[in-house]
């Protein structure tokens, strides 16, 4: 049940939008073994005179970055998966927005399953 927030330095199409949500729901199903119909992602556009690496905004560069965090259950994945994961939707962002600056992170928060669920359950409850 992984929730996945990207943010972009630009403004992007709605099929981008979509190949880039499909992609990161692909790669939790299919890389982290996660439960396709409990995968929400969210995908937000940010004014390149808003971002700044180094102190310098995205316009005054002429780069693109972007920042994805993704919310999985600590202890259901191993490293080796979790380091593909993140290598996969770094290729899905080059492939669908160009090339990113370097400053450009993926990262995946384990929660314990006692701290995170849905529908009003945690995720260690689900399990007893």
């Amino acid at each position: 049940m992984p929730y996945i927030a990207v943010r972009i330095s630009k403004e992007v199409s709605a099929t981008q939008v979509w190949q880039l949500a499909t992609g990161i729901t692909d790669i939790m199903t299919d890389i982290l073994h996660k439960k396709r119909s409990l995968v929400a992602v969210s995908i937000e556009s940010i004014p390149a005179s808003q971002w700044f690496i180094a102190s310098q905004d995205m316009v005054a560069l002429q780069n693109t970055t972007a920042f994805v965090s993704g919310i999985i259950t600590d202890g259901t994945n191993t490293e080796a998966e979790k380091s593909h994961a993140i290598a996969v939707i770094f290729e899905l962002l080059t492939e669908v927005l160009g090339v990113l600056a370097e400053a450009s992170y993926v990262v995946l928060d384990c929660v314990p399953a006692t701290d995170w669920g849905y529908s009003g359950k945690t995720q260690a409850s689900r399990k007893a």
